[in-house]
């Protein structure tokens, strides 16, 4: 009788487990992108300012990006404001909901950041 409550228990206990790793992954990726996204545009601004070269403030991002095991999927310097603009992307890890149609956009992670050079 105990033991029936207790294999109860630790289903459902493992069963929510499961949900929240499940369910959390795109949100703990989307903050941990958040963080990769800033420094990326921010080391990308600080580039361009000191070479006025976007092609070395795009290098710069991605290997900001790279070193987190990121993706930098656009880069863009505005003319008129020259703050820089960067998005990144990361697939979030799913043991389940990524292979359904409804559920699999929520595991493709996409932020973006921007970055005014810093004045000296």
């Amino acid at each position: 009788m105990v033991t029936g409550w207790l294999v109860k228990i630790v289903v459902v206990i493992a069963l929510v487990g499961f949900a929240a790793i499940e369910l959390g992954s795109p949100l703990w990726t989307r903050a941990q992108l958040d963080g990769v996204a800033h420094d990326a545009a921010d080391e990308a601004a600080r580039v361009y300012a000191n070479t006025r070269n976007s092609e070395r403030a795009r290098a710069a991002a991605e290997v900001q990006v790279e070193a987190e095991d990121a993706i930098l999927q656009d880069f863009r310097v505005d003319s008129p404001t020259q703050r820089v603009r960067v998005t990144v992307f990361r697939e979030a890890r799913s043991y389940l909901l990524d292979r359904f149609g409804p559920t699999k956009d929520w595991y493709d992670v996409k932020v973006s950041a921007s970055a005014a050079p810093p004045t000296n």
